[in-house]
């Protein structure tokens, strides 16, 4: 089993929004993926991650679901055309 930590191969943040685009490997080869994520800081002053939003985020997540998408179509095509 793999012990080390998967790190995103991309990260996109708008204030206290990111999304992080992960590369997988899976019965039919490698693909991308993605999460979204609002940062928030706790009470202790630590930051806290949710995977909720609200309303007025729809903009920024709008926004970075588009980039994510947007370099995960260029990921899959660089390996395309590596493979042809």
């Amino acid at each position: 089993m793999d012990t080390e930590t998967k790190k995103p191969v991309q990260t996109f943040r708008d204030g206290a929004i990111g999304v992080s685009v992960w590369k997988r490997d899976g019965n039919q080869g490698e693909f991308y993926e993605f999460t979204l994520s609002r940062s928030y800081k706790k009470t202790d002053d630590e930051a806290g991650y949710a995977q909720t939003f609200r309303e007025y985020n729809e903009q920024a997540l709008v926004a970075l679901i588009g980039q994510a998408s947007a370099f995960i179509r260029e990921q899959s095509e660089q390996s395309a055309s590596q493979a042809a």
